[in-house]
This record gives structure tokens, C-alpha cells and sequence, in this order.
């Protein structure tokens, strides 16, 4: 195996991430919605969303592996990723959800900052 660019090195690791996440939502929902103090919705939705991160997941994962390439979509996922983080303080401000969502939002964005960071020393690195 090739060894990867610290970008995908980062990609791949946030796309493990979202694989136990996409698993907790799929299998024990009841988990996180406990964890953040939310009533579970309806039994299908919250496996629905669990799919939809484990299927996110797999592209994280297949982008990260292809590395070469790629170094556009893992500047795409830094945009997105710094602005879940946005979204959740608006969520918790508008009191649709606990304060605790916030550190998952903390989680992307530092997730997001250090794709960022690796995509600048990759540039770097060659030339």
C-alpha cells in the first residue's frame, strides 16, 4: 500500500469517525439522543440517518485511499465540515437541540482545520 498524503491521512481517520457514528445511528440510536438530551424520533429516521454517514463514510474513505487527485474534494470537505459547527450553534441558539450537539460540530471543525493544515503541507512538500 502506497503511502498516503497527510490530507488523506486525515480524510481517512474523519471517515472512521463517521463510520461509529453512522453505526450508533444505525444499531443504538437511543444512545446519542441521550447523550444529547433529545427525545429518540421515530425508530426508522434515526437508522436513516445512520445510513446516509455510513454511506458519507464510504466516500471520505474511498477519496482518501485514492489520494492522488483528490486534493480538491478534501478541500471541498473542509469547507462543509467547518460549517457543521455553524448549523449547530444556530440549532442550539434557536433551542432546537441540547448545547452538547456543539461538540460534535467541535470535532468537525477541528477535523476540517487539520485537512486544511495537511493540505498545505502536502502543497508544500512538493514545490
Amino acid at each position: 500500500m502506497k503511502k498516503l498524503s497527510r490530507a488523506a491521512m486525515s480524510l481517512l481517520i474523519f471517515g472512521v469517525y463517521l463510520i461509529f457514528m453512522g453505526i450508533i445511528f444505525l444499531f443504538v440510536p437511543e444512545i446519542m439522543f441521550t447523550l444529547l438530551a433529545y427525545p429518540t424520533p421515530p425508530d426508522i429516521m434515526s437508522r436513516l440517518f445512520g445510513m446516509i454517514i455510513v454511506l458519507l463514510a464510504y466516500y471520505y474513505i474511498r477519496a482518501a485511499l485514492q489520494d492522488e487527485g483528490m486534493a480538491n474534494f478534501f478541500l471541498w470537505t473542509v469547507h462543509t465540515r467547518a460549517l457543521v459547527i455553524v448549523f449547530f450553534i444556530i440549532f442550539t441558539v434557536l433551542g432546537l437541540v441540547s448545547p452538547l450537539i456543539i461538540m460534535f460540530g467541535v470535532i468537525d471543525l477541528a477535523c476540517a482545520i487539520w485537512t486544511w493544515w495537511a493540505l498545505r503541507k502536502d502543497k508544500a512538500s512538493k514545490g
